[in-house]
């Protein structure tokens, strides 16, 4: 087998182990939105928070709430698909299509009367909740491959699975200035991500013999965080107003685990890299965040705006010991999981119009902005492209209580993803699947309710 076949053999491999596919939004901050009548509009309430969302979207907010004594929570059924092409022999399509459903948010006052005006609330919410798994595999010969015409056949498999989970629970603290509410929520966060990356590669050929390699990368972290989220708001007869700064949050603790293993077969040598280090601290951080918002009343309607800045992050999530492969001390492999991101602003706009006393529609769009930096490689957001959301829904009045029902879909995709977008360092773009396509979609269906209480009870 010719030595340059060979060595594209192994550098395919080092490639295939590397860009693999991750979660379809772990590069967005705008991935789930909260609240009943607040995921209706889209999010653009960082300004006009009505109920008891206002301890995400701007805690002064709560303070303006006119009924605080309320249970809110909901659920949303959620149809995943994300796919992607031109990642295997160039051919094959991996695909993962995943139906779940979670309790977006839960929310409830604290009714201590020695709060005077001020009031205080708890919140538990869901970040991220993503799971995918791939399985695939093909066979082509060598010469319809660029860089491998010199092998008779060669076959390719992957395997590929991920989780991310993340979760926030807090509590919010408000009060009314004249015609503003200030407020402070204080969330404790908890985020624990697992990948499982497998590729096996044979290649065969009747002058040569057979070559085969067998590479897996794993990971898998928790980390407990803490982060404040500030807010401003104001109420008007005819428009509401506020913003909002979410502080970059501090590590409590967490730890994680790395896995790397790289064997390969050649005619006449072999080669092993492994390493397996398990303790290692664990370090995800969230960035600065500066928020704004407005809405503005008609007779019968309502119009919402939100904008949202947030700043960069480069982290190194899980920090590997270097090490070299254990056949080859001249290659150096280093292991570590990073995060980076780069700075970006969304926006949401949202409608909503007062049909009766009992009834109400609304419409709302809003962009979900990729985080991931082209050419960083970043381990954990290998997701290179923007996404954006509409949606629609209504909510009644039965007596005290209201009812919430609404579909929203969130759309995107990239027709040409480079490596040098998934992986670090220079890359040979003639390698196997060079050119990737993604594309991710996503249903969700709102069903809540808002249970109001009589004061005191």
């Amino acid at each position: 087998m010719r030595r340059s076949c060979v060595s594209a053999l192994l550098a395919c491999a080092a490639l295939l182990s590397l860009a693999s596919p991750a979660p379809g939004q772990d590069s967005q901050w705008w991935t789930n939105q909260y609240g009943n009548r607040a995921r209706l509009l889209g999010g653009a309430v960082i300004g006009s928070s009505s109920d008891l969302s206002a301890v995400y979207y701007n805690p002064g907010g709560l303070a303006l709430v006119d009924q605080p004594d309320a249970l809110l929570t909901g659920y949303v059924f959620e149809l995943d698909n994300l796919s992607y092409s031109g990642t295997l022999l160039e051919r094959v399509e991996l695909s993962s299509t995943r139906f779940s459903a979670v309790a977006g948010l839960i929310a409830g006052q604290i009714p201590f009367k020695f709060l005077g005006s001020s009031k205080l609330a708890y919140s538990y919410l869901t970040r991220h909740n993503l799971e995918y798994r791939f399985n695939t595999g093909g066979t082509a010969p060598g010469s319809r491959i660029p860089g491998f015409e010199g092998i008779g056949s060669l076959s390719a498999s992957l395997t590929f699975a991920t989780r991310l989970r993340e979760y926030w629970g807090g509590l919010t603290w408000s009060a009314p200035v004249d015609r503003f509410g200030l407020g402070v929520s204080t969330f404790v966060a908890n985020r624990s991500q697992r990948l499982f990356d497998q590729t096996n590669i044979t290649a065969v050929d009747e002058a040569f013999g057979v070559a085969s390699l067998a590479s897996q990368r794993s990971y898998d972290y928790s980390n407990w965080r803490i982060l404040w989220k500030i807010g401003l708001s104001t109420s008007f007869e005819r428009w509401n107003g506020g913003i909002t700064i979410t502080t970059p949050s501090v590590r409590l603790f967490g730890d994680g685990d790395i896995e790397f293993q790289n064997t390969a077969v050649l005619p006449g040598s072999q080669s092993v890299t492994n390493t397996f280090q398990n303790g290692l601290p664990a370090r995800y951080a969230s960035s600065w965040a500066v928020g704004a918002g407005g809405a503005y009343s008609g007779r019968d309607w309502t119009g919402h705006i939100s904008v949202e800045w947030f700043n960069r992050v480069d982290v190194t999530v899980l920090d590997g010991e270097p090490f070299r492969s254990q056949t080859d001390s001249t290659f150096l492999v280093d292991p570590d999981v990073t995060n980076v991101m780069k700075g970006l602003v969304n926006v949401a706009l949202g409608i909503e119009k007062k049909w009766s006393d009992t009834y109400s529609g609304y419409a709302s769009a809003y962009t979900d902005f990729t985080g991931s930096r082209t050419g960083d490689g970043s381990a954990t957001t290998t997701t290179p492209w923007n996404l954006w959301t509409v949606g629609a829904g209504a909510i009644f009045s039965v007596g005290r209580s209201e009812f919430t029902a609404g579909l929203t879909y969130k759309f995107g995709g990239r027709d040409h993803i480079e490596r040098s977008d998934l992986v670090p360092g220079e890359v040979d773009e003639n390698l196997l699947g060079s050119n990737i396509r993604g594309r991710f979609s996503r249903f969700t269906l709102v069903l809540g309710f808002d249970l109001q209480f009589a004061p005191g009870l």
